[in-house]
């Protein structure tokens, strides 16, 4: 849909969301689709939601009080083991999963560190009922 065909914002049959978090369209991430992982992501209890983004936090905190990206990296991955380690406990959804799995994958800078957590801030907000 945008240039070079890099988004799609719709179905995607690799993913359990049913679409491609892309953080490169922040006004489409931020709100529609944010909008729709909170929808998508319902099966996830919700003290599992904001413990995952407290842990976001704390990684972000870690890089703000001069810790390199570099020794914090390998915890943002660590993220896929721990979101894996909560359904296996049924605490999460799959669609959660994907979620978690399609952010940690694109985090490779202090940057998109700080798109992840807005992000995520914004699925939480969302997800209010």
């Amino acid at each position: 849909m945008s240039g070079g065909g890099k988004y799609e914002y719709g179905k995607n049959k690799q993913s359990g969301l049913g679409f491609t978090i892309d953080f490169e369209r922040k006004v489409l991430l931020f709100d529609k689709v944010a909008q729709d992982c909170a929808k998508a992501i319902n099966g996830t209890k919700s003290t599992q939601a904001r413990n995952f983004y407290d842990y976001v936090l704390k990684l972000l905190d870690r890089v703000d009080n001069g810790e390199k990206f570099d020794n914090i990296l390998p915890f943002v991955k660590m993220l896929n083991s721990k979101v894996h380690y909560a359904k296996a406990r049924g605490h999460v959804s799959d669609e959660f999963i994907d979620m978690i799995k399609q952010c940690v994958n694109k985090v490779d800078n202090e940057e998109t560190l700080r798109t992840f957590k807005l992000f995520f801030e914004a699925v939480i907000g969302f997800s209010k009922r």
